[in-house]
């Protein structure tokens, strides 16, 4: 026998095809033509009704499940998983909750390593900034002098170190 969430789905469908025919009884169209084609809809929903009864039944007495089972098939790009994801949102399927729980976990962990990257990064820049700001030191006469110092006893030592080892 088919569980009570089964039943009630069944219950949903019937009730719907149900409410189509009751509506579609309430409707007043004027004209000929509308209301051939408006008996011709009335009849086809009686039919559908009649038809989803029939296999309703069917499908009570004979159902060995726990759960409704549905299998799609079709082209590539037809929305057969557009559907399954819809039907997952609609039903709040336990599964896809959780999936959304841990991608959610995992986005706003990434997301605060992003935060503190970017924070480093404007930090680093506001640093940048800083030192470009600050006006350029001027190279007195005596800087000049201790720099070709250094520079010319780096080039003796250069040469030596050459000499020696040639």
């Amino acid at each position: 026998m088919p569980s009570k969430e089964i039943l009630e789905k069944y219950d949903d469908v019937r009730s719907s095809l149900e409410n189509a025919i009751a509506a579609s009884d309430d409707m007043k169209i004027y004209g000929d033509e509308e209301n051939v084609e408006l008996a011709y809809i009335r009849t086809t929903l009686s039919h559908l009704n009649e038809d989803f009864k029939t296999e309703i039944e069917r499908l009570e007495s004979s159902s060995e499940w726990d759960r409704f089972c549905m299998a799609f098939f079709g082209e590539t790009n037809a929305g057969k998983s557009t559907i399954i994801e819809a039907l997952r949102i609609v039903y709040d399927e336990e599964t896809r909750r959780a999936e959304i729980g841990k991608q959610s976990e995992q986005y706003n962990t990434e997301l605060s390593h992003e935060n503190a990257e970017y924070s480093k990064l404007v930090e680093t820049l506001k640093q940048l900034n800083d030192s470009l700001a600050e006006p350029p030191k001027r190279i007195t006469g005596k800087d000049l002098i201790k720099y070709v110092g250094l520079v010319t006893i780096g080039i003796i030592i250069g040469f030596v170190v050459a000499f020696f080892l040639f």
